[in-house]
C-alpha cells in the first residue's frame, strides 16, 4: 500500500510538471526530450499502479 501512495506521489509531481513544460517543442530540443522522458515515466507508473490494483482484487 506504500508503494501504492509514492507511485500516486509521483504521479501527481510528474503531471504538474508536464502542465508547466512546452507541449509543442520539437523532441530535438531539450525540452522536447525532457516531455517524452516525463511521459515515458507517466506510463510506466500507470502500468505499476495498474499492476499492483490487479494484485490487491486477486487477494
Amino acid at each position: 500500500m506504500e508503494k501504492l501512495k509514492h507511485l500516486l506521489a509521483q504521479k501527481a509531481l510528474i503531471k504538474a510538471t508536464m502542465q508547466m513544460m512546452d507541449i509543442d517543442s520539437h523532441f530535438d530540443s531539450e525540452e522536447g526530450r525532457r516531455y517524452a522522458l516525463a511521459l515515458v515515466r507517466l506510463v510506466l507508473i500507470n502500468m505499476q499502479v495498474e499492476e499492483i490494483e490487479k494484485e490487491a482484487a486477486h487477494k
